[in-house]
């Protein structure tokens, strides 16, 4: 470890701490050495869950840019987490000795700016009303916009509809979000609706028929409010997915080889089919369904809590999420291995280089170009 510390280790030392680490056998240690080396400077003897989460970026980020080469092919080579645990030590050590004067409530991630980031996504949206004229909204202000008897309100990134609208004829208004924004929305008859990037919903001013129908293009995820008279139904490509009182969501992105439906709560009909909670059903183009019942049902709105979440997923489909988050390009180069699989959680308040950094210990390498590219080596 000494050697480590002063970058002296061969590849071969660097391996063999790897393999001891790996064994098992000195968990109990290590685990005892972090505690000690944080508790020296916080005063506590456990690592809060918020500073782990960010440790373990950092942890990311020095592997694929700070450590040398014996150290980069470990990382690739072996499990990400018993590089965790090692490279914790060495970033909490330095830490402790370049930052003394560093209050606990700072961030560890603070560091130099990396050439072509990219912030994350914000609350951001248009509003198309039923004549057509298009409102642009974000997180920021307030607005009351009148329509056909119904009050749409416009408050910390949320829409919302108050009143039972006037005649017969239906009003319709779309709500979109661009790549790099969400926005969420509370329906007439109080239903909320969390919509993703790259997505939009349209939808009446006020649901006065017999039935509440909206129709969505790319991701949402619906609280559904229970009316037995009017039951709620959600036109997705060719698909219908129909409720009465449920908590959902429904991933219809044009680029995804099959619309999923989450169900969390409650029950909801796809064609055919009936969900239970914490069933998954899967329609592809040709209306072939598959229900399934994932391990984590709450993985499919993880997006809705400011996660990305992924379980045994390639490199594109990964990929397609950041792209639609961060409203970038991926571009592939040749030889670069798409069946590659990455499971974990990662904050989608952070930076694009933070998240890369995050998925560095895949096979693959990532470059931020200009135009807000990111190109993807073997």
């Amino acid at each position: 470890m000494d050697r480590y510390l002063a970058g002296e280790t061969t590849k071969a030392e660097w391996e063999e701490l790897v393999l001891m680490v790996k064994s098992g056998e000195y968990d109990e240690a290590l685990r005892q050495l972090i505690d000690d080396i944080y508790e020296a400077e916080d005063g506590t003897a456990e690592m809060p869950d918020s500073r782990r989460e960010e440790l373990l970026m950092k942890i990311f980020t020095m592997a694929e840019e700070d450590a040398p080469a014996a150290r980069r092919v470990f990382f690739r080579a072996y499990a990400w987490w018993a590089a965790a645990v090692v490279l914790a030590m060495v970033w909490i050590g330095s830490w402790l000795a370049g930052n003394k004067t560093q209050t606990p409530s700072q961030p560890l991630l603070a560091e130099a700016p990396v050439k072509n980031d990219i912030m994350p996504g914000s609350d951001k949206a248009t509003l198309t009303l039923s004549d057509g004229s298009v409102v642009t909204l974000d997180s920021t202000g307030k607005q009351v916009i009148s329509e056909g008897g119904t009050a749409i309100r416009r408050q910390n990134g949320q829409l919302q509809y108050t009143g039972s609208g006037t005649g017969n004829t239906l009003s319709y208004n779309t709500l979109a979000t661009p790549r790099g924004g969400q926005f969420r929305l509370l329906l007439p008859d109080g239903t909320a609706v969390w919509l993703n990037a790259a997505s939009s919903l349209r939808y009446p001013v006020a649901f006065t028929g017999s039935e509440r129908k909206v129709e969505l293009s790319g991701e949402a995820y619906f609280e559904v409010v229970k009316d037995a008279r009017k039951p709620f139904r959600i036109q997705v490509k060719t698909q219908v997915i129909e409720v009465l009182g449920t908590h959902f969501n429904v991933n219809a992105y044009t680029e995804e080889p099959a619309v999923t439906t989450s169900l969390l709560e409650g029950a909801v009909k796809v064609a055919n089919k009936v969900l239970k909670p914490g069933e998954q059903a899967r329609c592809t183009g040709d209306g072939n369904i598959t229900v399934t019942k994932p391990t984590n049902i709450a993985d499919a709105v993880g997006w809705k809590e400011g996660f990305f979440v992924f379980r045994n997923a390639n490199l594109p489909t990964v990929m397609r999420e950041i792209a639609r988050w961060y409203d970038v390009t991926i571009v592939y180069q040749p030889d670069v291995n798409n069946n590659q699989q990455f499971s974990g959680r990662i904050d989608r308040s952070l930076t694009l280089s933070q998240v890369l950094s995050g998925l560095a210990f895949t096979n693959a390498r990532f470059r931020i170009e200009d135009n807000r590219k990111v190109v993807i080596l073997p």
